[in-house]
């Protein structure tokens, strides 16, 4: 009987006994525990492998509570696989350890305190599996009062405890060394979650300071402290899915090592994620080697250093999917991308990109590489200014894009990786103003029609509900260019007016400059041209002055000459200024 497929398997036990399918990874367990570095983020694309790898790590080095030092239970769990081989290294590492393991995977919430809440409920669920330190010789009545506050999960999650989380890992690493006399080896999966929603939710400072506390006080080492928790530290694996700048959670971390997609270092690059001969090897042992062309152009494409690699989320999703149709041969890859990966990554940055990164967007999807410059000092604080090198730093990190080439410092050759991305791309960039949204496309075509009859108090009658449901006081209060965010808004909005807005064109070459917002709706002498000048002013009061101003730039630089080219017989000019959730037209027809 063949084994089984574990669609999305986090759980190394669980593979193991249920009898699933595992591509062997272990022999990069070595690789980890002897490197140089005490502290090592791993940081890849999501549904990569991460948090399956770190409970590799966990069911190999953990020690038997019961019995510390046996390792049979462990070994067990590896018999056959290629860590096994490397006898010297399981006899001195194999269940040796006492282990931390935690994922911060849905500590997230609307509010600091709704994500703190959460925090506080995961640590509780960690400390009970240690309750048995209560019994412990080695732990005194101060520090066994302190694991029982941790046991009283309604407690923790109460704000005034914030310092307690704090300390939980320093304290937990200690108490673990004080009872069984060996140095402690942490894991922390998904460390960049809490931040990234708190970054999208408005309270990033107050999550900033917590984990870069919560990490901190275990990671740093002070060395004119006695007795310092940190020296009881083995190692620190972390996993994510951007690398921040260390500056902004590990300041002071000392030997601490970042493997990114982008790092040129073999010894990590295939440690996350499927070779080609891995997917080649799965394939034919499930009968689907004839596959294997649509699985490699659907699937492959990215570039770990010199590794080629495939995402194994799809690579199994396609193989069960295909076994489970009865049709091998005729089964059509999906986009499984979508189905998991959240969409906010392309979303946050549309409204904001210029004229030039949608070029360059457009020239990835038609299969064309672009070189991009990465922030690697970028942190999750940094996203609301809308950056456009933010922009192709986070999308290169999520995995939408893959590096093919390094071509200095930070400064790398990138392209789509495969076809489900591709699909990806063309499906986000479109996705919030669709023409399958019949919502978008009925604003769009009242804001259209409004422009194209002249009336600009009916185009802001339907502009400013739309406004208030649609733009966030968050989006728009940034450092990114004054104009980019509504710039976007509009043409993605002009994209659902169908024939009341053909040839939709944004930075036109026109007259002495260029206009921000150029469509046309109509034939022949019928032809109706509209120009659209944008701008933005920080004060509610300041509006109807501001779209003056923009209306007078139309005309004394001459924008209307690129309709005069197209020989429209009736021309509309209009000057927008917004203001957060409000604006104000001017303008008509001339």
């Amino acid at each position: 009987m063949k084994k089984k497929l574990a669609v999305g398997g986090e759980n190394f036990p669980n593979m193991i006994r249920n009898h699933c399918y595992y591509v062997d990874k272990t022999g990069f367990i070595r690789t980890v525990m002897e490197s140089e570095s005490r502290v090592l983020l791993v940081t890849r694309p999501r549904r990569f492998g991460k948090t399956l790898f770190i409970d590799t790590l966990k069911s190999f080095l953990q020690i038997d509570f019961v019995n510390p030092g046996a390792a049979t239970k462990n070994a067990a769990l590896f018999s056959g696989l290629a860590v096994m081989q490397q006898r010297d290294f399981c006899a001195a590492f194999m269940g040796q350890y006492p282990v931390i393991s935690i994922s911060l995977k849905g500590v997230e919430g609307a509010s600091y305190e709704k994500a703190y809440r959460r925090l506080a409920g995961k640590l509780s669920e960690v400390a009970k599996q240690y309750e048995f330190l209560l019994q412990s010789p080695g732990l005194d009545a101060a520090d066994k009062a302190k694991l029982r506050r941790y046991l009283n999960v309604d407690d923790l999650r109460e704000l005034s405890r914030e310092d307690d989380c704090k300390d939980f890992l320093k304290n937990l690493t200690t108490w673990l060394f004080k009872h069984f006399e060996r140095q402690v080896v942490l894991l922390v999966d998904e460390y960049d979650v809490p931040l990234a929603k708190a970054a999208q939710f408005g309270y990033y400072q107050e999550m900033l300071e917590m984990v870069r506390s919560f990490l901190g006080n275990i990671l740093k080492e002070d060395p004119k402290a006695e007795s310092d928790a940190s020296t009881y530290l083995l190692k620190a694996v972390l996993t994510g899915c951007l690398r921040v700048s260390k500056e902004s959670i590990f300041t002071d971390v000392n030997n601490f090592d970042i493997n990114t997609v982008c790092s040129c270092d073999m010894t990590l690059s295939e440690m996350i994620g499927f070779t080609p001969n891995e997917v080649e090897t799965l394939l034919a042992y499930y009968g689907l080697s004839s596959r294997l062309a649509d699985v490699r152009h659907w699937y492959d494409g990215y570039r770990f250093y010199r590794s080629e690699i495939y995402c194994p989320w799809d690579v199994v999703n396609f193989a069960e999917k295909a076994l489970a149709s009865g049709d091998i041969a005729g089964y059509l890859p999906e986009n499984y991308w979508d189905k998991t990966s959240g969409n906010a990554v392309i979303e946050e940055f549309l409204g904001f990109l210029s004229s030039d990164d949608a070029d360059r967007m457009q020239s990835l999807v038609d299969g064309n590489t672009i070189d991009v410059t990465v922030n690697e000092k970028l942190t999750y604080g940094d996203f609301v200014q809308h950056k456009s090198q933010d922009f192709w730093t986070l999308l290169l990190y999520s995995g939408y894009l893959t590096a093919v080439d390094k071509l200095g410092l930070n400064r790398y050759r990138v392209r789509i990786p495969n076809e489900e991305i591709r699909d990806s791309f063309t499906t986000n960039i479109e996705l919030r103003f669709s023409e399958e949204n019949a919502h978008f496309v009925t604003i769009g075509r009242d804001f259209a029609k409004a422009a194209l009859d002249g009336d600009a108090d009916r185009m802001a009658e339907v502009l400013v509900p739309l406004l208030e449901s649609y733009v966030s006081i968050r989006d728009t209060a940034t450092k990114a260019p004054a104009e980019n965010y509504y710039h976007g808004f509009l043409t993605a909005l002009l994209t659902c007016a169908g024939s009341y807005a053909k040839d939709v064109s944004s930075n036109v070459e026109a007259g002495d400059g260029f206009a921000d917002l150029v469509f046309t709706s109509g034939v022949g002498t019928k032809r109706i041209g509209v120009v659209i000048e944008v701008k933005r002013c920080a004060k509610p009061n300041d509006m109807y002055d501001t779209a003056e101003a923009a209306l007078r730039q139309i005309k004394e630089k001459r924008y209307a000459a690129y309709l005069d080219r197209l020989r429209c017989g009736k021309e509309c000019l209009y000057g927008i200024a917004f203001c957060r959730k409000d604006c104000a037209v001017a303008g008509g027809a001339v």
